[in-house]
């Protein structure tokens, strides 16, 4: 299921509560090492009803070796709610994918769809 607002409740979501205002990261390993170029956040944000909001920030980084280093992206990082906040980057072949993200201040956050391409 693919999310109707970024306040869905009705489907699963990945969510750091309850840490508020501090930096986090969620991480994506492969079976096996795979070429992407692309990916498309939809952002959890319960607005009125909890305390997630879109985060302040974020970034993507794929492992190289034994390192996290950031992908060269193509889009500005977006956080806009009720949409997919997607980031085109040059093309890299990893086992593992990173979200860096920085917490709006008093304010947790949350993942409800990640795609990779």
């Amino acid at each position: 299921m693919h999310p109707s607002t970024s306040g869905d409740h009705s489907i699963p979501r990945f969510t750091w509560w309850d840490h508020r205002g501090s930096r986090e990261w969620v991480q994506y390993d492969f079976k096996k090492p795979k070429t992407v170029s692309q990916v498309s956040l939809y952002w959890f944000d319960d607005t009125g009803r909890g305390q997630c909001r879109v985060p302040k920030s974020w970034k993507l980084l794929y492992r190289k070796g034994d390192r996290w280093v950031p992908v060269s992206a193509k889009d500005a990082y977006s956080t806009d709610r009720d949409k997919w906040n997607t980031v085109n980057f040059e093309q890299v072949r990893t086992s593992s994918l990173r979200l860096d993200v920085q917490l709006k201040r008093d304010y947790s956050g949350g993942i409800l769809e990640w795609k990779i391409k």
